[in-house]
């Protein structure tokens, strides 16, 4: 049997090397795996960004010339004179002035080389033109049905096709963007501001940008696609079935970049859009996904070569760990069986300098315990002989003292003395209740049969001078629902006595209330002595723990820290005592119980 459980523990430990050899494979996998993965992100991530850099460098060039065109047909249309004129026409010498403004104007710019045509036409039919093919055009410009027909001339636009520029010899015409700004006045006069934008203005700008290997550009403007070849604009197909790239965080540099990734003539593509900021006009590169198959061969022979070394090391490894835990698991399942047979002595042995030797520390330290609690549960024995010695004794010392009382309160009979027989009986009684009481908590009632018989002793003391009187309950209910610990009010009655009454050297009065808090619910005793009262500095270190002087002085209220903070441990922090006392006028002590359903935390 011990045989057959040493090969299959033998087993166990193959199949862990194996295991362990096996994992040491597959995590060198999964490291070369991952690292090619990470490697390619990182390439894709790279080729993303410098894309995104090159068409926000080239997208900043193009943006400048068409802010340029922008401003020169926003500046027509604000400029007081120009305005006039476009909105009024007027004499000759107007529109010489307004020739000269404008000529200024186009002269200083960097874009005028771009304007084809720049043409500005006044409500009255009149016109000025200016641009690069303003001397070959071949349309009559006064006529306005001959001018609302030419494509992009009709209504205002800027930035959102391109034409054949009207105004020119369909022959010889040029390629034209239109920007066209209109005005009207409120007598419904209306002038226009048009402009032919070449598309060399974007081209051009466009011919420094550096593209991607297998990249191609293309410019977006109008929701038309236009590929940027050879200094031109050539309108191309839609991409279409786009899907929204799955970006991360890190793979842009500008969350106004999109990018996106298609098929095209059965070639994966990704899609890199950046928006220029205007006109909705956007700078498009498509460029071919990287094949990583060349990478990937690459790091085969360095990745089977590290894990060979991996494996080796896995080996190694295994072994090292066969030799430094075997030993010691086998040393600590032999403590175990010695401690399971009953053998508690210590092995220092087993205490090594590593991991194991802490469970060999452990299973020692278990070992001083259990020996610890054995000797423990003998002394525990032998003390709970002698207690049960000592109660059988106690047993005796009650008995003997009712007896005596007993004698003596039918000797008191006898001899017709009825003051000694009633304190004999009362003292009975308070003993007993003292003795066998085993209850926590008792009904008021029988509480307040325990103060009567100590009352009825202090009463013959002092002869008759001091008074206890029952003065109100509120519900007779009360003294059998409500519960109070037992001997709660004795200490109480003994201090109104000792510490009120007695200092005043007359006779006294004690009064007892019982009443319920409407709001609470809780039941509040109310002990009243017309005594000589306190201060409240007085009352409030009568409820504070003394310390070991204040508990031997004489002066100190007997027993009221002790009554307050077994209340307080009973029922909570919201029970208890407290004091009302004015010097020379008496004392008041509230003792608040919880109603009949208050429950108490012990």
């Amino acid at each position: 049997m011990d045989k057959g459980r040493r090969t299959g523990r033998g087993s166990i430990q193959r199949r862990v090397l194996l295991l362990a050899l096996v994992f040491t494979l597959l995590a060198a996998a999964v490291i070369a795996v991952g690292s090619a993965r990470v490697m390619a992100a990182r390439l894709e991530s790279t080729a993303f960004r410098s894309a995104e850099y090159a068409l926000e460098t080239a997208s900043s060039a193009v943006r400048s010339g068409i802010d340029e065109v922008d401003s020169l047909a926003a500046w027509c249309s604000a400029d007081p004179s120009i305005r006039t004129w476009l909105l009024e026409g007027g004499s000759q010498s107007r529109k010489q002035n307004v020739y000269i403004t404008l000529t200024g104007k186009y002269n200083s710019m960097r874009a005028a080389p771009y304007l084809q045509h720049f043409v500005l036409f006044s409500a009255d039919g009149s016109y000025m033109s200016f641009g690069t093919y303003s001397s070959q055009i071949a349309v009559n410009l006064g006529n306005e049905e001959a001018r609302a027909s030419l494509p992009g001339f009709g209504e205002e636009e800027a930035w959102r096709q391109i034409v054949s520029d009207p105004l020119v010899l369909a022959s010889r015409a040029p390629d034209s963007i239109p920007v066209v700004r209109a005005l009207t006045n409120a007598s419904g006069h209306r002038g226009r501001v048009c402009i032919g934008v070449s598309p060399s203005l974007i081209t051009d700008a466009l011919r420094s940008i550096s593209l991607t290997d297998g990249g191609r550009l293309y410019w977006k403007m109008g929701g038309v696609l236009y590929a940027v070849e050879d200094g031109k604009l050539t309108e191309a197909e839609p991409l279409a079935d786009l899907e929204a790239y799955a970006m991360r965080s890190d793979e842009t540099l500008s969350p106004d970049t999109e990018l996106f990734k298609t098929v095209r003539d059965g070639q994966d593509l990704y899609v890199v859009s950046r928006p220029v900021g205007v006109h909705d006009l956007y700078l498009v590169e498509t460029m071919p996904r990287p094949v990583y198959a060349g990478m990937i061969g690459a790091l085969l022979k360095p990745a089977a070569a590290s894990l060979l070394v991996i494996f080796i090391l896995g080996v190694v490894l295994a072994a090292m760990l066969h030799r430094q835990v075997a030993g010691p698991v086998v040393a600590l399942r032999r403590r175990i069986e010695r401690i399971s047979a009953g053998d508690f002595t210590v092995d220092l042995d087993i205490e090594w300098n590593n991991e194991l030797g802490d469970i060999g520390r452990g299973l020692n330290q278990v070992s001083r315990s259990i020996t610890a609690l054995m000797d423990k549960r003998i002394e525990d024995e032998k003390q709970k002989q002698d207690m049960e010695y000592r109660m059988l004794q106690n047993q005796i010392n009650p008995h003997f003292i009712y007896n005596a009382l007993n004698s003596i309160k039918w000797m008191a009979a006898i001899q017709r003395a009825p003051g000694i027989e009633e304190m004999v009986t009362a003292l009975s009684r308070l003993l007993k209740s003292v003795s066998k009481g085993n209850e926590r908590l008792v009904p008021l009632y029988e509480e307040f049969a325990l103060l009567n018989d100590y009352f009825t002793i202090e009463q013959y003391r002092y002869g008759g001078t001091i008074t206890l009187d029952v003065d109100y309950i509120e519900d007779e209910a009360l003294a059998r629902e409500c519960l109070i610990p037992r001997f709660t009010l004795q200490p109480l009655v003994e201090n109104a006595i000792f510490h009120g009454i007695e200092p005043k050297g007359r006779a006294g009065e004690i009064r007892l209330t019982v009443t319920r808090e409407r709001e609470s619910g809780d039941v509040l005793l109310r002990l009243h002595d017309d005594g000589v009262g306190m201060t409240a500095e007085q009352a409030e270190k009568a409820l504070s723990e003394p310390s070991p002087e204040e508990a031997a002085a004489k002066f100190r209220h007997v027993g009221m820290w002790n009554v307050h903070r077994r209340l307080q441990y009973i029922f909570g922090e919201a029970y208890g005592l407290s004091i009302d006392s004015t010097p020379g006028t008496g004392t008041t002590v509230t003792v608040r119980l919880p109603g009949r359903e208050g429950e108490a935390r012990g």
